[in-house]
C-alpha cells in the first residue's frame, strides 16, 4: 500500500495524489527476497556503511505480511539478479520494518512497500521510486537513473534543439570551474527529475547561446549559472551568488524556477511546496477568471520575485484546498497567502469581497503582508468544557490553548500530533489515555501532562518537523526554549507505542524523572481494593436480600 507523508508544510492538501489501499491486499508470493538473490538486506548495523560504499540504490522498505509486497518480492529479485549481471553497480536492497523499526521510521515510512533512490550515500535526499513494479521494468528504470544528470551537448545546433524541447525550466552553466562543476553535478543528481541540466564549455558554442539571451552576458571568463523559463529567453536568471555551493544553487533553482503567475496542480505541486517562498493562492472558476488577472499578478510577481510565489488554482478541481488555508471553499474568486515554514496564512477578507476582490485589494492585501500589517487566520476547534476536562485524562489541546499548557514550563509535558483518518493514532487512543489516567495528567498538581492535539484542524507553532501521524513529543520541564516558536525543543518518541515503554521514556526524557512504573502500581492497587469493596458490598447486599423473613405473630388473648 501506499500513503502520502503529511508534513506541516504540506498538511491535509487535497492536490497530493493518495492512493491507500487495504493493508492486506493480495496474499501470494514472498514479500522477502529470496536468498540467493542479489537483493541486500540493510539493517541499522550495516545500512549506513553499505550507502556509502555503494553510489546507486534502490532500497525498499516493507513488511513481510504485507500483500502488495509479497507481489513485489519476486519481481525484486529477478531485478537484482539482472542488474547484478548487467549494471553491477546498481544495487537493490531491503529493509524489513517489523525488524528494524527505528530505521524506517527514520526514513518517514508510513506504508508498504516504500522504495527510495539513494545516491552517493546521502539518505536524507533519497528520491522516492516513481517506476514499474515488475523485474524488467524496474531494471530499466534503475539504468536510466545511473546515467549522468548532466547532458553535454557537442554542437550548437544540438544545444538549440535540446532547449527549444523543453518544457520545463531547465538549468545551465557555462564555462565551470573545477569546484564549481562538482557542485553542480551533485545538485543535478539530487534534481535530476524535477529538471534539465545542461552544462556547456565550448567558447563558440557560449557565443551562440549568448546570441539568444536578451539580459544576460554569458562570454565573459567567470562561470555562469542560469535558470531558463522554456521559451522564454528575454528574462533569464542568473545566480550572482559569491560562492557557489550546493545549498545556496538549490535554492536559487527553486526560486527562479517557478514562473512570475504560475498554476499549480498535481505536477508543479511539490515545486511550491518545497520552496522557501510564501505562496499566495488566487482561486479562479473558470478559464475566463484567470486570464482577466493574469497579467496584473504576472507583474505583481516580478515585483516580488525571490519574496513571494503568486500562483492560480482552478477552484473546480482544488476548491476544498481552500479549508487548509482557512478559507471559504464556496467563495470565489478568492485570493489568501500561505507562509508555509510557519503555517501561518492571510486571507482577503470573503465577507467584504464576495465576488472577489479587484487587482487593487489584491495588491494592497500583498504591501500589507510584507508591512506585517495582517493578522493570520488561526484554525482551532472548541476549547474543550469543564465536564470534557474532568471526564477525560488526556489534556486536549487545541490552538485556543496550545501556548498555555506548553507554557507550564515546571511540568513536563508529553504531546501527541494526530490526524482523525489515522489508522495508527486510532490503534494508540486506549494506550494514551492509560497513560495520562497513571499521570493523573488533567489534575492541577500532575507534574506529567498527558495531552493530544488534532494536528489537522488546529494552526499551533511545533519546532519540529512533523512528517507523519501520531508524533509524539515531550517538552521536558524548564527545557530550552526555540527562539522561532518560543516554545520549549521537544524530544521525539521513536521507540515501540507500548504502555510500558512510554512510561519509561517519560522517566528518562522528562526532566522530573517521574516514575510512572510506581505511580502505575499505586493506581492499581488502588483499583483493585476498589474493586474488593464493591465486590464485597455486592456481596452484602445479596445476602441481605436472600436473610429469612420472620412472621410475627400476633395472638390475640381473652382476659379473664
Amino acid at each position: 500500500m501506499k500513503f502520502w507523508t503529511y508534513s506541516t508544510k504540506v498538511l491535509a492538501t487535497l492536490l497530493a495524489v493518495v492512493s491507500i489501499t487495504h493493508a492486506s491486499g493480495p496474499t501470494d508470493g514472498d514479500a522477502v527476497a529470496d536468498a540467493n538473490s542479489a537483493v541486500v538486506k540493510l539493517t541499522s548495523e550495516n545500512f549506513a556503511s553499505f550507502i556509502e560504499e555503494n553510489p546507486l540504490i534502490l532500497a525498499e522498505f516493507f513488511a513481510p505480511w504485507c500483500g502488495y509486497c509479497k507481489m513485489l518480492g519476486p519481481e525484486y529479485s529477478k531485478a537484482a539478479d539482472s542488474l547484478n549481471e548487467s549494471h553491477p553497480k546498481i544495487k537493490l536492497a531491503q529493509i524489513d520494518c517489523t525488524e528494524d523499526e527505528a530505521l524506517c521510521m527514520e526514513h518517514g515510512i508510513r506504508g508498504y512497500p516504500t522504495l527510495k533512490i539513494i545516491r552517493d550515500g546521502d539518505s536524507k535526499t533519497a528520491e522516492d521510486y516513481q517506476g514499474p513494479r515488475e523485474a524488467a521494468g524496474i531494471a530499466d528504470y534503475m539504468i536510466k537513473q545511473s546515467l549522468p544528470a548532466v547532458q553535454f551537448p557537442e554542437t550548437f545546433e544540438e544545444l538549440d534543439t535540446l532547449i527549444d524541447a523543453q518544457t520545463k525550466p531547465f538549468v545551465l552553466q557555462i564555462n565551470p570551474t573545477e569546484d564549481g562543476n562538482a557542485t553542480f553535478n551533485k545538485v543535478a543528481n539530487q534534481k535530476r527529475k524535477d529538471y534539465v541540466f545542461i552544462n556547456v564549455e565550448d567558447k563558440q558554442i557560449i557565443k551562440d547561446l549568448n546570441k539568444k539571451f536578451k539580459n544576460v552576458d554569458i562570454t565573459g571568463k567567470k562561470p555562469s549559472y542560469l535558470v531558463v523559463q522554456p521559451k522564454q529567453f528575454d528574462e533569464v536568471a542568473k545566480f550572482d551568488g559569491k560562492k557557489i555551493d550546493a545549498e545556496s544553487l538549490t535554492e536559487f533553482i527553486g526560486v527562479e524556477a517557478v514562473p512570475y503567475f504560475g498554476e499549480i496542480n498535481q505536477d508543479t505541486y511539490m515545486t511550491y511546496m518545497t520552496s522557501p517562498l510564501p505562496i499566495a493562492y488566487y482561486f479562479y472558476n473558470n478559464a475566463e477568471q484567470r486570464e482577466a488577472i493574469a497579467d496584473d499578478l504576472t507583474k505583481l510577481g516580478k515585483k516580488y520575485r525571490g519574496k513571494l510565489n503568486i500562483v492560480g488554482l482552478d477552484a473546480s478541481l482544488f476548491g476544498r484546498h481552500a479549508e487548509v488555508i482557512n478559507m471559504d471553499p464556496e467563495v470565489v474568486p478568492l485570493f489568501a497567502i500561505h507562509h508555509i515554514s510557519d503555517n501561518k496564512k492571510f486571507g482577503v477578507n470573503q465577507t467584504d469581497y464576495p465576488e472577489g476582490p479587484s487587482f487593487k485589494v489584491i495588491e494592497k492585501f500583498v504591501a500589507d503582508y510584507f508591512a506585517d500589517k495582517l493578522t493570520p487566520i488561526i484554525k482551532s476547534e472548541p476549547l474543550p468544557t469543564e465536564e470534557e476536562k474532568s471526564a477525560n485524562p488526556v489534556v486536549k489541546l487545541v490552538a485556543h490553548n496550545y501556548k498555555d499548557v506548553l507554557e507550564q514550563t515546571d511540568k513536563d509535558v508529553f504531546v501527541k500530533y494526530y490526524a482523525p483518518w489515522c489508522g495508527h493514532c486510532k490503534k494508540l487512543a486506549p494506550t494514551w489515555e492509560e497513560l495520562a489516567e497513571i499521570f493523573g495528567s488533567n489534575k492541577d498538581d500532575a507534574k506529567v501532562v498527558v495531552a493530544d492535539i488534532d494536528h489537522t484542524n488546529n494552526d499551533v507553532d511545533v519546532p519540529y518537523n512533523i512528517e507523519g501521524y501520531p508524533t509524539l513529543l515531550m517538552f521536558p520541564a524548564n527545557g530550552k526554549v526555540d527562539e522561532k516558536t518560543g516554545i520549549r525543543e521537544p524530544i521525539v518518541f521513536e521507540g515501540p507505542r507500548e504502555l510500558d515503554t512510554l512510561i519509561e521514556f517519560i522517566k528518562e526524557k522528562g526532566a522530573l524523572n517521574v516514575d510512572g512504573a510506581e505511580l502505575k502500581a499505586k493506581l492499581d492497587e488502588q483499583k483493585a481494593t476498589k474493586e474488593d469493596e464493591e465486590v464485597e458490598e455486592e456481596k452484602e447486599e445479596e445476602e441481605e436480600e436472600e436473610a429469612p423473613v420472620e412472621d410475627k405473630e400476633n395472638v390475640e388473648h381473652d382476659e379473664l
